[in-house]
């Protein structure tokens, strides 16, 4: 059985929230630690996809993509895990 993480859609007007399990990405190991995985999940109610990125047992929705075929890049801010010198 998936891991469910508690969410809250991002998309505009929808503000649904609840237990979902997030499909993991293919790509989300390029250019991360080993301890952080980026998920898709899918609304139940406005049907829209959205990326999260998994560290631990937190979930941190990533800024939407446009519905454009082109990806802009995600920007994501400074991440501790933790590494010492």
């Amino acid at each position: 059985m998936s891991e469910r993480h508690l969410v809250k859609c991002p998309h505009l007007g929808c503000d649904w929230a609840g237990s979902l399990p997030g499909s993991p990405d293919a790509d989300s190991w390029r250019g991360l630690a080993t301890n952080v995985l980026i998920v898709t999940f899918l609304c139940p109610r406005c049907q829209q996809e959205w990326q999260a990125r998994v560290i631990g047992d937190d979930v941190e929705s990533l800024p939407l993509v446009d519905g454009d075929d082109e990806m802009e890049p995600m920007v994501w801010p400074p991440l501790d895990i933790g590494v010492g010198d």
